[in-house]
């Protein structure tokens, strides 16, 4: 298992993060690895200042320790086998989480702050700290319930790879299936005047998206023989169809970068649209390990 390398979740407070401390609950649990539940805390003094710095300070970090102990106390309740560390830390969310993550097991999120804008689906601190971690991160959205199975977007890449790794891990610690997908669009392609329409073979080119991607996931299970799994290749939008399979999984897991139709995620459109609307937690590759150690 992970030793004493923790489930780190951040903590401000807001109903998402509420969530996100409950599921790194579950999570930590299932892992037998410690919780570590980090609230970050800094104030900016406006122009026109009701009380001075100092104050302003003390209030902060006052309402910090309080959550901190809610917290605690309703994780006795809920997980009273769970060995739950609380932490207050000075500094910006993102800072203090990105450097709480750089020997965690892994880095858990809500979508947004509690104080983000009204209609917001993803804060500022959650997607710094989702596209700059050094250890996976789970964005916790939608279902959280246990139901469902793994699902993973492959390409045969490395970061893939990677992806896999960590998939077959949780569907093992989770008793549930994981299901591979590999998707392209189909290209567009100039035709002259008048001539007929190119026609794909939609049925032949997702037979063979599957067959590509058969070899790379059967070496990734080989780590948990005893995971079923199924490979499916589709003709579409990576970003879209990762997002509607997500409605019926309890986790969705991504590489950092990838190739072919998962180009630039989390740095372009495709990773960044599933945290933004995927129906399931979304967990990111990065610096992935898996039970065994570094993959």
């Amino acid at each position: 298992m992970n030793g004493e390398r923790a489930v780190v979740v951040g903590a401000d407070g807001g109903e998402p993060s509420t969530q996100a401390v409950r599921w790194a609950a579950a999570e930590a649990v299932r892992r037998h690895a410690p919780l570590r539940v980090v609230v970050a805390y800094y104030w900016r003094t406006p122009v026109f200042a009701v009380a001075p710095a100092g104050e302003l300070a003390e209030a902060a970090r006052w309402s910090a320790d309080l959550l901190v102990e809610d917290i605690a106390r309703e994780m006795s309740v809920a997980h009273p086998e769970a060995d739950v560390r609380t932490e207050v830390v000075q500094g910006h969310p993102a800072e203090v989480l990105l450097t709480a993550g750089e020997d965690a097991a892994l880095l858990v999120l809500g979508t947004r702050g509690r104080h983000a804008t009204v209609g917001a689906v993803l804060g500022s601190v959650s997607q710094q700290v989702a596209v700059h971690a050094r250890c996976p991160v789970v964005v916790v959205r939608g279902r959280t319930d246990p139901t469902g199975d793994v699902i993973v977007g492959v390409d045969g890449s490395e970061p893939s790879d990677r992806a896999l790794a960590l998939g077959f891990d949780e569907a093992r610690q989770r008793g549930c299936g994981l299901l591979a997908l590999r998707a392209v669009e189909t290209p567009l392609v100039p035709v002259p005047v008048g001539a007929p329409p190119l026609v794909y073979d939609t049925a032949e080119i997702q037979r063979a998206l599957t067959e590509q991607a058969v070899g790379q996931v059967a070496r990734a299970s080989e780590r948990c023989p005893d995971v079923r799994w199924e490979c499916h290749g589709v003709v579409g939008d990576a970003a879209d169809v990762l997002v509607e399979r997500s409605q019926r999984a309890q986790l969705a897991v991504v590489g950092s970068r990838g190739h072919g139709g998962f180009t630039g995620l989390l740095l372009g459109s495709v990773g960044l649209r599933l945290l933004h609307r995927a129906h399931c937690p979304v967990m990111i590759a990065h610096g992935a390990q898996g039970s065994d150690g570094p993959v």
